[in-house]
This record gives structure tokens, C-alpha cells and sequence, in this order.
């Protein structure tokens, strides 16, 4: 066959229960937090955090948060059992131990205290220590406040988090605006005429140059009558050939013997009488009767381009002829020879085997096979195989979208199908000759066996076929970037991201993206996208249908190794919720919170938050909808945290109507303190405690703080 080749790391934005922390990186952390804290400040901590739980929190449950020492314990014991840990681990394993029981004992007493200082301070906080007068006076200022007060922001719409843009690569490449070659532009399409009523069929494939005819030397033999194979007649059964595989195997050794092109190949059939036809095949090089005779006996095992490969394909083609096509005897000849092939019974028992006899002939410039068929569809699958192969006339090859010197990519109108080639020949795939919808993929070679070794029958193709197919063309060639961006962009039609339901073509795209960079760095691809191409990255059915109708292509997420900016950098993270408006009473809840965390601000900002941060939003949902019934049925809160900020929290709406106010206010000082890490992390461990000690130590020296605080309490009882 003649083919003329044309020359950052992702910000988790949401905090959640069960954010787990390397145990290496607690052990740091609480090494360093060692250094920083006295002895006595460590203690004073401890006591905060057991004043906070008790004063702020009662037994609140924020989502998931605890603390999963099991975590460390499944995680030492696993260290443990390996058998070749390094000293190193094994200290390390040791290490994670002590860090383990620090952290046991150190939360069993957090919880002693807290039990504790429940009891002794929750008549602090609730109980009206100040004068009645000056009792009603706060209260009422609060309640007026509260009662005409506004969120200050949009309730209904969250922040987005997460909003960035892709990777700018000073190596990028602009993506052509097309694609396409004019290989074999003069190419005239076969036409193949329809086999007459009668059965009666003639055409040769035209001569073109591409034909490379060879001459085997002729040699001298002695006749052979009637000698017996060891080949039974039942072996036929056991290959599973219908007549477009004994088609094939017949033309393919036509094939070859042209230079891997069908061209100057003629079929002739005819009426025989008794419902047979005639058929003869004729081609233009000779060969030796060896080739014709011994199984396994090939010159194209070693050669990529050949379509053969074992030798045996004629053989058993002409076994299946002899046992199922109505052929009493198969004829092979070439130069100087023929070769009929009959069933006969055999030496060793009754049963017939496939036997032949080798005559001498004329000179015959040429090859042919003769046989008689009553079969009158194998006429037509010897017919329509005549383009189940490379030939000057194939349109399959003509113009393809890309072609180098590895493989050939054409798309074809929407409907028509199409078909994998593989060295000039058409494979099966999903057991159809024209199984591959809308596109032609001729490899120019048989790829190793490594990739592909579709065995002796020559088996249907699948989907997995065509993911190793992918690997090998983009990883195990060395295609330049040129070749790779001409390549994906002819595979246009397959970028667009699909929900669950790929095609041979979309897996064959997500494979080539997945393999196209794990190359040394300076072979690795980047491409310049056009504006409103996007990779696609987390979202809802809803979004990604808007950003569609909205004009932009959201393509597979592989796209964004290469360059190509994701959902996410355009839209930022999906919303984790979906808004529930506050009633009048739910409303009022949380402007007292806003208002609680205003009071408690000179002890809590520039040291822990911002201005921005303390005037937090507070956004509410519902884990019973369906949205969030799976994965948020035991959540209260979670935070909303971008790029170590926070941006406010998402409160339940169960929750905030039952919940204490000193419940709710530790939730919401538990939330702003997520911009530290997750909740497992030591970073948020420290940053908690700190919030809350400071927090305490203002409730319990300024008075006029702790009794604005305790009429908030007053009103938010008042409102249940």
C-alpha cells in the first residue's frame, strides 16, 4: 500500500467533616505548636477549648467533626505489618504512635473539662447578672436592631469560590482553525458493479503505479497425486469463519502479492449448472507451490505492512470452501504449477481430510484459485470485500482529515459507517465490517503484540482494542506535537464531554489524552484553545447545559492538561447547596449571630480574621432535599473557604431552628476557623482554639460584652 504522508494545585473551597491530614503532617505540626506554648499556655488552652465547648457549644455536632484517632491507628498498624519497612519507617511508625496516644489522651481531657465546665459556667452565660433596668435597655436596643435589620448581602446568591484560570504555557501552540490533506485527491472511486440475477459477475480492479508485481524463480518439483493432510474435515467447525472471513482470507493473499493494493486483482463468477457458480480470482505475481501447501509457511510474518501473517489463512479458507461452500475441489496455481485441494478419507480412519495433489502446468504469468460455490452469498461477500482493502479506488483513503506515516484519520458524513484498517486491511469491529460509525482509522503497520494481537482468525476489534490502539500511536511512536495537534483536532467531533455514554471515538480521544503527557516534559503538549472552549470539571447537569446553550464547547477533562481553562477556572466551584430562603424567625437567628460576632470582634479580629471575615454571610440549606439527603444527612454546617479566606457558612435549617445560641455561635466561630484547614488538620486544631479562648477571655473580663451577649441569648429564646 502507497500512502502519501502530508507532511496549581486544586483549592478545595468547601470544608467539611472528615478532611484527614497525613499523620506526618500533624506530628510536625504539633512539634512546632510545642515550641510556641509554655507549659502553662498549653494548659490554659486546653481549659479554653473546654470553656468554649461548654459555654459556646453545649454538644453541638458540626457535620462530621471529630476527631478519628482510629485514622492514625489503621494507619500505624498497616505501617507495622510491612515486612520491609526501612529503620526509618519503622521510626516513623513509633513516632506516629506516641503522636497517636498524645492525641487520645490530650481529646479525653478536652472532653473532661468540657463535661466539667458545662456545669459550673452555664449559668454565666445564660443567667441575668446585670441590673433588670440596664437588662431591658440592652435587650430592647437589640431587638429593635435586630427586628429592622438586613443581611447586607444577597441571600439567594452564594459566592463563588474556587474562580481562577487555567495554566498559561509559554510553549503553547495555537490550535489550527482546520485540518486536512488532499492525499489522494485524483483518487476515482471504485465502481463496482452488482452481480447479475444469474450470478454471473466480471471486474478487475484498475492498474494503478502502486502495484509492485513480483516474480518468484521458478522451481522443479515432483507431481504429487491425491496426498493426505493431517487436516480433518471437522477441523473446519472448529473455526468460526462465516463467508466475509473466507472472503477476506482469499483477497488478502491478492493483497500481498500486489505490494498491499487490491489493484489489477480480477473476479469472475459464472453459472456452472446444478445452482453452483464458477469463480476464479486472478493476480499478477508468481509464487512457489511451497506457499501454497505447507501450514505456517509465510515470507509476511515479519512484515508490518503485510496483511498475512501465518500462512494459513488460504488454507483454512479453502477448507471452509471444501466443508461448507458446496466446493468438491480447490484449485491454486501460479508460474508452473497447480495445486487442487479435495476432501479425501484418510490413512489413519474413516474420516475425510483435507488432501491435494501438486500437477506441473504451462508457464502462467500469474496467480489464480478456481473453485465451484452453491453459496450465493459468499459471491456477495467476495464482492463487497473488494473495498475491505487498501486500492487506488478505496474513497476510504481519499483526503483523509490527518495522515502521517503512522495512521490515517477521515470523518465521514454523519450515518455512513466506516471501519478500522490495519495495514490495508479492514478489521471487524463489534463483529461488524462496518462497525465503526462516521470514521475511517487506517494504521498504516501492525502495531507489536504487545498492543495488538488479534490472533490467527483475525477477531473483531472492541473498544479496548481501540484504547491500546490510542497508547501505542500516541506513546509508543514518537509522533512530533505538529502530528499530535493535527491529530486531535481532526477528532474534533469527539471532544465534548459525554455523560456515561462514549463512544469507540470519545474513548479513543480520553485515552490519547490521558497518554499525550507522560512523556519527558519537553515532548509534552500544550495548545492555545480558542475563547469559549472549556475542559470540563465539576458541575451540574444545569450548568453544563447553560454554559452549552451559552455557546461554549465543554470538552473532556483531559483537555485541561493541555491548557484548555476548565469549568471551574470559568465559573469557579459548583455550588455545594442549593439556597433556602430564611423564614421571618430563621431570618432573625442569624442577624443575631452576625450581631454576636460584631460584639466579640476586638478579640477576635486581625489576630484570627478580618473585618471582611467577622462580617461573615450566612447562607442556609436543607439536608433532607433531594440535593443533599446523600451526602450532607449529617452535616449542620460547612464552610466556605476560598483560597485560604473565608467567605461565610452554610448553616442547616433543621439545625439553626433548634440549636441553642450558644450552640450556634461556636458553630459559626467552628466554621470561620476552617480558613486554617479541615477539620482534622492540625492547623484548624490550633486555629479553634485560640478563636475560642480568646473568645472566652472577652465574655469573661468585659462585662458590658458578656451582657450584651446574654440579652442575644435572651432574644434568640424568645424567638423559640
Amino acid at each position: 500500500m502507497k500512502l502519501t504522508p502530508i507532511g496549581a494545585t486544586p483549592i478545595k473551597p468547601y470544608f467539611r467533616a472528615k478532611e484527614s491530614a497525613k499523620p506526618e503532617i500533624k506530628e510536625e505540626n504539633n512539634k512546632q505548636e510545642e515550641k510556641k506554648y509554655t507549659a502553662k499556655q498549653n494548659n490554659t488552652m486546653v481549659i479554653g477549648t473546654a470553656l468554649s465547648t461548654a459555654i459556646l457549644v453545649g454538644s453541638v455536632v458540626h457535620g462530621r467533626n471529630k476527631w478519628k484517632i482510629s485514622r492514625l491507628e489503621n494507619e500505624v498498624s498497616e505501617l507495622t505489618g510491612c515486612r520491609k519497612i526501612l529503620k526509618e519507617t519503622e521510626q516513623k511508625v513509633k513516632d506516629l504512635t506516641t503522636n497517636n496516644e498524645t492525641l487520645s489522651k490530650l481529646n479525653k481531657k478536652l472532653q473532661r473539662e468540657a463535661d466539667k465546665a458545662k456545669e459550673k459556667f452555664t449559668d454565666i452565660f445564660e443567667g441575668d447578672l446585670a441590673p433588670k433596668d440596664l437588662r431591658d435597655k440592652i435587650f430592647n436596643g437589640l431587638k429593635n436592631k435586630i427586628d429592622n435589620g438586613d443581611y447586607g448581602y444577597d441571600i439567594n446568591n452564594p459566592p463563588v469560590t474556587g474562580k481562577g484560570s487555567a495554566t498559561i504555557y509559554p510553549d503553547a501552540v495555537t490550535l489550527p482553525s482546520s485540518v486536512g490533506t488532499l492525499n489522494r485527491a485524483e483518487m476515482i472511486e471504485l465502481q463496482i458493479p452488482k452481480i447479475d440475477s444469474d450470478g454471473r459477475f466480471s471486474y478487475e480492479v484498475p492498474m494503478s503505479n502502486e502495484v509492485k508485481i513480483t516474480h518468484a524463480k521458478s522451481v522443479d518439483f515432483t507431481p504429487v497425486k491425491s496426498q493426505p493432510t493431517n487436516i480433518s474435515e471437522s477441523y473446519a467447525d472448529s473455526v468460526q469463519w462465516g463467508n466475509d472471513k473466507i472472503a477476506r482470507d482469499i483477497l488478502q493473499n491478492f493483497y500481498d502479492g500486489h505490494g498491499q493494493t487490491l489493484d489489477g486483482v480480477k473476479l469472475h463468477f459464472e453459472p456452472s449448472g446444478n445452482g453452483k457458480f464458477r469463480v476464479r480470482i486472478e493476480g499478477k505475481s508468481t509464487y512457489t507451490p511451497d506457499k501454497a501447501i505447507l501450514l505456517g509457511e509465510s515470507t509476511k510474518r515479519d512484515d508490518a505492512k503485510a496483511a498475512g501473517n501465518y500462512g494459513e489463512g488460504l488454507k483454512m479458507a479453502t477448507l471452509k470452501l471444501l466443508k461448507n461452500g458446496g466446493a468438491p475441489e480447490v484449485k491454486i496455481a501460479s508460474d508452473n504449477w497447480k495445486v487442487t485441494y479435495s476432501l479425501e478419507k484418510g490413512n489413519l480412519s474413516d474420516k475425510r481430510v483435507l488432501s491435494y495433489s501438486v500437477d506441473k502446468t504451462n508457464k502462467y504469468d500469474g496467480n489464480y484459485i478456481e473453485f465451484e460455490t452453491s453459496d450465493r452469498q459468499l459471491l456477495e461477500s467476495l464482492r463487497k470485500t473488494l473495498n475491505r482493502f487498501y486500492s487506488s479506488g478505496n474513497a476510504h483513503f481519499k483526503c483523509p482529515d490527518f495522515e502521517n506515516d503512522i495512521l490515517g484519520i477521515k470523518n465521514l458524513p454523519k450515518g455512513e459507517k466506516g471501519g478500522i484498517y490495519i495495514a490495508g486491511q479492514r478489521f471487524e469491529f463489534n463483529g461488524d465490517y462496518d462497525g465503526l460509525d462516521n470514521i475511517v482509522i487506517f494504521l498504516k503497520e501492525k502495531p507489536p503484540k504487545s498492543i495488538l494481537d488479534p490472533s490467527r482468525d483475525r477477531t473483531s476489534l472492541n473498544t479496548s482494542n481501540l484504547e491500546d490502539i490510542a497508547r501505542w500511536v500516541v506513546y509508543g511512536k514518537s509522533m512530533s506535537k505538529d502530528d499530535k495537534i493535527k491529530l486531535l483536532k481532526s477528532l474534533e467531533d469527539y471532544w465534548e464531554h459525554t455523560f456515561g455514554d462514549n463512544s469507540p471515538m470519545d474513548t479513543f480521544v480520553e485515552i490519547f489524552l490521558r497518554w499525550v503527557n507522560l512523556g519527558l516534559s519537553e515532548s509534552q503538549l500544550h495548545i492555545k484553545f480558542p475563547e469559549k472552549y472549556v475542559a470540563y470539571s465539576n458541575a451540574s447537569p444545569d450548568l453544563f447545559l447553560d454554559l452549552r446553550m451559552k455557546g461554549y464547547k465543554v470538552c473532556k477533562k483531559g483537555f485541561a492538561d493541555l491548557g484548555m481553562p476548565t469549568i471551574r477556572d470559568l465559573m469557579g466551584d459548583a455550588r455545594a447547596h442549593d439556597v433556602v430562603v430564611p423564614n421571618n424567625t430563621q431570618k432573625k437567628k442569624i442577624l443575631i449571630l452576625k450581631e454576636a460576632l460584631r460584639k466579640l470582634s476586638p478579640a477576635l479580629q486581625d489576630d484570627h480574621f478580618t473585618a471582611s471575615e467577622l462580617d461573615t454571610h450566612i447562607y442556609m440549606f436543607d439536608k433532607t432535599s433531594p440535593k443533599d439527603s446523600k451526602m450532607y444527612s449529617d452535616c449542620n454546617a460547612e464552610a466556605i473557604i476560598d483560597k485560604g479566606v473565608s467567605k461565610g457558612f452554610w448553616i442547616e435549617k433543621s439545625y439553626l431552628d433548634r440549636a441553642r445560641f450558644s450552640d450556634a455561635l461556636e458553630t459559626a466561630l467552628h466554621e470561620l476557623s476552617h480558613k486554617a484547614g479541615g477539620d482534622e488538620s492540625a492547623e484548624f486544631s490550633y486555629k479553634l482554639t485560640n478563636v475560642n479562648k480568646d473568645a472566652i477571655d472577652m465574655l469573661m473580663n468585659d462585662v458590658q460584652t458578656r451582657n450584651e451577649m446574654q440579652a442575644l441569648s435572651n432574644l434568640w429564646n424568645s424567638l423559640d
